[in-house]
């Protein structure tokens, strides 16, 4: 009952809004006080203009003369106005009057009726503040594996799921979406730089031919784009020539403005400097090359190695944000949870203070919990 007594107020406004011009009307000078008004609002404005440098002197002269124009011919139409209009005004008010007060409630009831729904209760206001807070990433990333299992061809999909799945620490299946990614629009300097990164983390911090060859096609269409440079950079470390990475990260640096890229940069000369420019971080040249020509079980053997060496590292002495995500994801590929879990409280306490480094990690922790188990690579 509460409810239609609503709807009944709200057609009697929305009746007497209508209706109050027509009733009321407007006498010719009420017109004219109208339009005057309507000349000072638009002067004011054209002055304002033109004192911000919007419009130029002639361009507001122009406008003033324009509006004076209107105003004057109003004025004039007003004064030839007869009593013969008046009346004629007044018997088209009534009429329209009528045709308001018999047409807006029906056509307002009988709409309603048609698409409206009267009889369904209302959604608790609840459970709609709730809903979005139920959204579900494992079941959305299903949905959409599903949909690209139907649609492979579908590039806006691939290009969803990739940085999820790099996230996630599913190395593997990252690099295949960003390579139909690659394969489905081509080339760029940004889409072969997420391949190759992908596949960097594939490898556990490797820079694989692959990952090399992409890095340098990017830098080859953008000599001037960073993360390519930024990659090639730490390959030149792997291979054994510091210096020259090194020299190459300060070059990046240089070019960067200040932000978290040449953050990342600048932690990448520091850890440099700190380890007296010697120590790597991954295998180097034909070592590199070697892990990943090693049957399956010596290669994870390997790389298992690799990622606790990392952690004793980092335990031990700390590291950037990135050297810890690096680490959190290694333990996901691996299916070591439990290690994961650990290293991102480790992360978390090296972090304390840092709001940007600790929004990435809690980040990490909410994929952690609703992802499913990461593949062994």
């Amino acid at each position: 009952m509460t409810f239609w007594i609503l709807v009944l107020l709200l057609i009697a406004l929305a009746i007497a809004l209508v209706l109050w011009p027509l009733i009321v009307g407007g006498t010719g000078p009420e017109r004219l006080e109208q339009a005057v008004a309507f000349y000072e609002a638009r002067k004011n404005e054209l002055v304002r203009q033109h004192e911000n440098g919007d419009i130029t002197e002639d361009e507001m002269n122009a406008a003033l003369a324009e509006q004076a124009r209107a105003l004057l011919a109003l004025s004039r139409n007003e004064k030839t106005r007869g009593a013969g209009e008046a009346a004629h005004s007044v018997r088209r008010r009534k009429m329209a009057t009528l045709l308001m007060l018999l047409g807006i409630p029906a056509l307002s009831t009988a709409i309603y009726l048609r698409i409206g729904a009267p009889n369904l209760p209302d959604v608790p206001l609840a459970s709609r503040q709730t809903a979005p807070q139920n959204f579900d990433v494992a079941t959305a990333l299903q949905k959409i594996e599903a949909h690209l299992a139907k649609n492979p061809d579908d590039v806006r999909g691939y290009e969803v799921v990739a940085p999820v799945y790099l996230k996630a620490g599913r190395f593997s299946d990252a690099a295949n979406a960003y390579r139909r990614v690659v394969i489905l629009s081509g080339e760029t300097p940004e889409r072969l730089s997420d391949l190759a990164e992908s596949l960097v983390a594939m490898g556990n911090g490797v820079i694989s031919a692959e990952a090399r060859q992409a890095f340098e096609r990017a830098v080859k269409l953008d000599p001037d784009f960073a993360k390519p440079r930024f990659y090639l950079a730490l390959a030149r470390e792997q291979d054994g020539d510091v210096a020259g990475a090194l020299a190459d990260l300060r070059k990046i640096a240089s070019d960067l403005p200040e932000g978290p890229a040449r953050m990342r940069v600048n932690a990448e000369i520091e850890r440099f400097e700190a380890e007296g420019k010697t120590a790597p971080a991954v295998p180097r040249g034909n070592a590199a090359e070697a892990i990943a020509g090693l049957p399956q079980q010596e290669r994870e053997d390997a790389i298992k190695g690799m990622v606790d060496a990392l952690d004793t590292r980092l335990t031990a002495g700390g590291g950037t944000i990135e050297e810890w995500r690096r680490l959190i994801q290694s333990r996901l590929v691996m299916n070591q949870r439990e290690l994961a879990r650990a290293a991102l409280d480790k992360a978390r306490t090296a972090f304390v203070g840092n709001a940007a480094a600790l929004v990435e990690l809690d980040a990490m922790a909410e994929l952690m919990r609703t992802l499913p188990e990461a593949k062994t690579p």
